[in-house]
């Protein structure tokens, strides 16, 4: 049964830079156009957290789908900038809580 979780992940420029506000804005407009309900914030030593909701089967395939979403979204911005490659890093994948009805 496909359900929906909230994926956790960090993104870093692999040189250590930051990102930037403004990077950092573009890439929650470029996540929130596929859907995904994205939260981001800046976290340790240049990195960016991405907190994102995606609909799968599996805390795996959840994880698949948000990383896929994530460098998809984030090519095509680092590409823009010319910036440096970038690594994505897992933190964590739970089942979204269901609304009480």
């Amino acid at each position: 049964m496909r359900r929906s979780w909230v994926v956790r992940l960090e993104i870093a420029r692999d040189d250590g830079g930051a990102l930037g506000d403004d990077g950092v804005g573009e890439l929650t407009e470029l996540l929130a156009s596929s859907g995904v309900d994205p939260v981001l914030g800046l976290g340790d030593e240049g990195t960016v957290l991405v907190q994102m909701t995606v609909v799968a089967t599996s805390d795996m395939a959840a994880r698949s789908e948000a990383e896929r979403t994530l460098r998809d979204r984030a090519q095509g911005l680092w590409a823009k900038l010319g910036l440096p490659p970038f690594t994505i890093s897992f933190v964590d994948a739970t089942q979204a809580a269901t609304p009480s009805g």
